[in-house]
């Protein structure tokens, strides 16, 4: 009698590949619609009935204070979300993709362990940028505004990792290599947040036509032959989701990545919310403490650091 077979896994890089392709392209072509009908909506609303409506009057003014690479961001974001239904479809994600529930109590210890070991060192290197007189204290710091930075902590810690180094990594896994998986979900977290036109490009209101989202497009593919930028940003956008993708692999849960990834927002946000940055120190140091080679070492070493408190942790 012949065995039977399982089937094998669908292969999910090109997929993701085709993804990423179709939310960049179908952003490009939604964009300046979205842009005209935010800017329509912006010149209609003073003379509406709802002109003293506070949330309407806050969406009016942000959409004609929004210059075009922003309503660029937005339409990538419609699009992302718009295909992830038939993505999903089509990996074939279910619950196994991630990885086990640990207990609260161990896994909270990873948490905070990665979190203050992350935002510590990341802002002892601002510290160590302030007294190199590249960035300098802003005239009224406000040193307990922590809100917005712990929000994003929150957020960007536990719903990126459960996306990139749970869902993703874990369909990679399913037919690749874990070598090649890591590496693939790396590139693919370093990319996603690295799509963006470089810092003071613009494109004029009365500029911007069916084709401005291509602009942005050539312009973001222009940031990869700018080499001082490329290694100042890309590859320390690289070095973080490489070390978090370990950790996941190293720890087999999600709890040590978050803490890690958290602890790294917050210190970025909490630093730039308290300082401002010089020119001229690219590619070692950058406008924030994501951008340069110095930032990139620390982001290494704090890694090796985490994985080597986490070994030691799990010795009897």
């Amino acid at each position: 009698m012949q065995a039977i077979t399982s089937p094998p896994p669908a292969a999910a890089l090109p997929r993701l590949l085709l993804y990423l392709l179709a939310v960049m392209v179908g952003g490009a072509l939604l964009a300046p619609a979205i842009f005209h009908l935010g800017k329509g909506y912006a010149a209609w609303l003073p003379g509406s009935g709802l002109a003293a409506f506070g949330p309407a009057d806050w969406l009016a003014d942000t959409a004609a204070r929004a210059h075009f690479p922003r309503y660029f961001n937005r339409a990538v974001l419609v699009c992302a979300l718009a295909f992830i239904v038939p993505l999903l479809r089509a990996l074939q994600v279910d619950r196994g993709l991630l990885p086990a529930w640990k207990p609260w109590d161990s896994g909270l210890r990873q948490w905070g362990a990665g979190f203050g070991l992350a935002a510590g060192l990341l802002l002892l290197l601002g510290l160590g940028f302030v007294g190199l007189g590249s960035h300098y204290l802003r005239i009224e710091p406000r040193w307990t505004d922590l809100g917005a930075p712990i929000a994003a902590a929150l957020g960007a810690g536990f719903v990126e990792e459960i996306f990139f180094r749970g869902l993703l990594l874990g369909v990679l896994l399913r037919s690749l290599r874990p070598g090649p998986a890591l590496f693939w979900t790396t590139f693919i977290f370093a990319l996603v947040h690295f799509l963006k036109p470089p810092q003071g490009w613009e494109i004029a209101d009365a500029d911007v036509t069916w084709a401005s989202g291509f602009a942005v497009l050539g312009q973001i593919g222009r940031g990869f032959g700018d080499t001082d930028f490329l290694l100042a940003e890309f590859s320390t956008l690289f070095a973080v989701g490489w070390v978090l993708a370990r950790v996941r692999l190293h720890t087999g849960a999600l709890w040590a990545s978050a803490g890690l990834h958290g602890g790294w927002v917050f210190g970025l946000k909490y630093f730039s919310g308290l300082t401002r940055s010089r020119d001229g120190w690219l590619p070692w140091i950058g406008d924030n403490l994501k951008i340069g080679l110095l930032p990139l070492v620390t982001v290494l070493f704090t890694g090796w650091l985490a994985r080597r408190c986490l070994a030691a942790a799990r010795r009897p």
